[in-house]
């Protein structure tokens, strides 16, 4: 069962990111503009964010085995489709779908984790579970690099959507045998005011921050700035209502009165902003910049992936012998390995040392590693059974409004601050600089509401925890 659920959370978190190192290539054969480009990897995390929480009442709705099954027969679908697009709007648009299909498969991958692990072992599982997408946010470069430069058939880039293709038809004859059947919990009942609001608010939020740098910023990209200032008040305060009037509210502020949830989604937040947008400007300082093929892009990367993993298997550990001061550790180094990054690009990216640059990626890789799966454990174990759905709903859409929203910004601030419109190198080592600044803002970010976490709770978890991992006490209100 759980090799299924990994697969089903593993193929839509290396679709988000194996498109970074396939940007250049993309690029050149759509003809397609930095904008564009940008909106072809944001669009995914655009609907995903928009309905991510319909996709987890869908799953109580119908039952997390059907909605799993369903997911990933959607999601297979919808990445032939981008396999094949034929220009970068036909691309545009089936990203979109291929977020709509990822909406349905990835919620249900948490949520039977939730239901049916019991305590003693769902840290282990939880463990596995932020190796496998962990892994899957890692390798993407190096994957992606490799099918694009083995070039089967001319397809390139394109491979970067087709090899979803056979993971897709394996789970699918493999889930409906494995996975248990869970009950439905009741009639659908959609927020469909909430899904609304929340939808248009995310659409009038990243698209002007993704293409209207390109576009020279005209007057419609600063009134969907505006309307989004507006739409996600109202959002909220909409939900709020429909919670006192005992309506089924699309993110029930309820779950905010869990004080280690609370306090973790903010951490998330900054967290994942920098997941994909780090490694969007990467793959463009490599291949622009340093003039790498894909491929090499990708081994460069291979490090990050050794030190992820590694960090990953030893998480337990860590959190059982330090707590949360593990993770604060983490972070401060993994800031630091931000900052480090600076003499190396005091010229142009021609002249960026690939060993020590390879060095601080190892670094980056096992601080992420050593946060991931405590951090998912954090948010979500006080949580009552009946709030599995909503909750890791809630997760995965903070996970992604940070990752569109980050990766918007970054591709402001890369392109944007310099106003540049060429990546010749030199231009590439000041929009990576400018990068790296913005990396640094949101670690710090991140390491300061863990600080405020960890006084709030008064964490220090020594060895022999239960079940080798940090005890979650959530501060009360």
């Amino acid at each position: 069962m759980l090799a299924v659920l990994l697969v089903g959370a593993f193929m839509p978190t290396l679709d988000f990111f194996v498109v970074n190192v396939a940007v250049p290539s993309m690029t050149e054969d759509l003809h397609a503009t930095s904008g564009e480009i940008e909106l072809v990897v944001a669009v995914y995390a655009i609907v995903y964010a928009s309905l991510v929480v319909l996709g987890g009442r869908l799953g109580d709705y119908w039952g997390r085995k059907k909605a799993f099954v369903v997911g990933t027969a959607l999601f297979t679908a919808t990445s032939a489709m981008c396999g094949f697009a034929p220009d970068v709007w036909w691309l545009i648009c089936a990203r979109a779908l291929q977020g709509g299909a990822a909406v349905v498969l990835f919620p249900q991958v948490l949520a039977l984790i939730q239901l049916h692990y019991p305590p003693e072992i769902r840290p282990r599982v939880m463990r596995v579970y932020g190796l496998a997408t962990g892994s899957a946010m890692a390798t993407g470069q190096l994957i992606g690099g490799l099918l694009i430069s083995l070039d089967w058939l001319g397809l390139s880039w394109r491979w970067a959507f087709l090899v979803n293709l056979p993971f897709g038809v394996v789970t699918l004859l493999l889930a409906p045998r494995l996975l248990p059947t869970t009950a439905r919990l009741g009639s659908l009942r959609i927020d469909r005011t909430g899904v609304l609001l929340f939808s248009v608010a995310m659409v009038l939020l990243v698209v002007p921050l993704t293409v209207g740098r390109s576009a020279g910023w005209p007057g419609w990209t600063l009134l969907m700035l505006a309307g989004a200032a507006v739409l996600l008040p109202g959002f909220w305060l909409w939900e709020r209502r429909a919670e006192s009037l005992g309506r089924d509210a699309l993110l029930p502020p309820s779950l905010l009165r869990v004080g280690s949830l609370r306090i973790g989604l903010l951490i998330v937040c900054a967290f994942y902003a920098t997941m994909s947008s780090s490694l969007y400007v990467l793959a463009l300082l490599l291949q622009e910049g340093r003039g790498l093929t894909p491929l090499q892009s990708g081994l460069v990367s291979s490090p990050l992936i050794v030190g992820f993993c590694a960090a990953s298997m030893a998480s337990s550990a860590l959190t059982a012998r330090w707590g949360t001061r593990s993770l604060k550790g983490a972070m401060w180094i993994r800031t630091a390995g931000f900052a480090a990054q600076f003499p190396l690009l005091l010229a142009d990216a021609r002249t960026v040392s690939i060993p020590a640059l390879a060095a601080l990626l190892a670094v980056n890789g096992a601080c992420t590693g050593a946060v991931m799966a405590p951090l998912l454990g954090i948010v979500l174990d006080d949580l009552k059974p009946a709030q599995a759905g909503a909750a890791s709903g809630l997760v995965a859409t903070t996970q992604q409004v940070a990752g569109a929203v980050g990766l918007s910004v970054i591709g402001i601030v890369f392109h944007g601050v310099g106003r540049h419109t060429t990546l010749d190198p030199e231009s590439v080592a000041t929009g990576y600089r400018h990068g790296l600044v913005y990396l640094i803002l949101m670690s710090g970010a991140a390491l300061t509401a863990l600080s405020l976490l960890t006084r709030t709770r008064n964490d220090h978890s020594p060895a022999g925890t239960p079940a080798g991992r940090a005890r979650v006490v959530p501060y009360q209100d």
